[in-house]
């Protein structure tokens, strides 16, 4: 069953899970940058992190590039997308996307949503994105492509309605593309979530630069690309690693980080 995610080995939680909600609010904070560093999120895009100590809210910065954000951008919210920070910050409109996926998926605490050009071809040919790489192997299940935006939405979501048919199309899958907008990641953790995007950005520019050269791609056959995912994304040793590799990077390259 191509959405199906059962059979698969336990997620192993990163040892820098937030318990907190100020440790919540920090990896936020942090996954804003990595994410902006990395040239995953540029101007635009947004993370999310259910709260440690409330499930029915979540953490997510104001309508600010990621690149800015700090502790004192980041909004608690609820999974109707309600405002709870007492505040005349304004959130992204599109967090309705957050809050819906989070109601519809209680087994994921973490969301992206972002417009990396290299995943854009995919919604708009018929040429699927499909696993080529072992750190792309969360793709096992197939990335189906969402094409039922509200007419004069100008192809951003932010009605309720719109949101449950993003959750609805997302289903159990761990991704999926917004025909010429972007794509939405979700994840037990944001680390995870972060893993994720990054390693769907490089998947899908390194499966373009394939087709390239032969169209003939020898792609990751399904059960293959599921074990590559557990021992690659889903196992807490490599994952930490490359949370504290981004980390790094981060704090090397942004000064008010250190």
């Amino acid at each position: 069953m191509p959405g199906d995610s059962s059979a698969m080995m336990p997620v192993e939680p990163p040892k820098n899970t937030p318990k907190t909600v100020a440790e919540a609010i920090e990896q936020v904070v942090m996954a804003n940058r990595i994410l902006a560093n990395e040239g995953v999120l540029d101007a635009l895009g947004h993370v999310s992190l259910r709260s440690p100590e409330n499930t029915n809210s979540f953490f997510q910065a104001r309508s600010i590039s990621p690149f800015e954000v700090t502790k004192d951008d980041i909004l608690e919210i609820d999974l109707d997308g309600n405002l709870l920070t007492k505040t005349s910050m304004r959130p992204y409109g599109e967090r309705i996307i957050h809050g819906a996926i989070l109601k519809a998926r209680p087994d994921m605490n973490a969301v992206f949503h972002g417009h990396p050009a290299a995943v854009i071809p995919f919604s708009v040919t018929n040429i699927p994105l499909r696993p080529v790489t072992h750190v792309g192997g969360f793709l096992y299940q197939g990335v189906p492509v969402y094409d039922d935006y509200e007419q004069d939405g100008g192809m951003l979501i932010s009605t309720r309605q719109e949101g449950e048919r993003i959750a609805k199309h997302l289903g159990q899958y761990r991704a999926h593309l917004l025909r010429g907008h972007g794509c939405d990641v979700v994840g037990e953790s944001l680390p995870h979530v972060v893993a994720s995007a990054i390693y769907m950005r490089d998947n899908a520019a390194i499966q373009l630069q394939a087709l390239q050269l032969d169209k003939q791609v020898k792609y990751l056959a399904r059960d293959e690309a599921k074990r590559a995912m557990e021992v690659a994304l889903f196992n807490a040793l490599p994952l930490d690693r490359m949370w504290n590799y981004w980390v790094a990077r981060v704090k090397k390259n942004m000064p008010d980080m250190r």
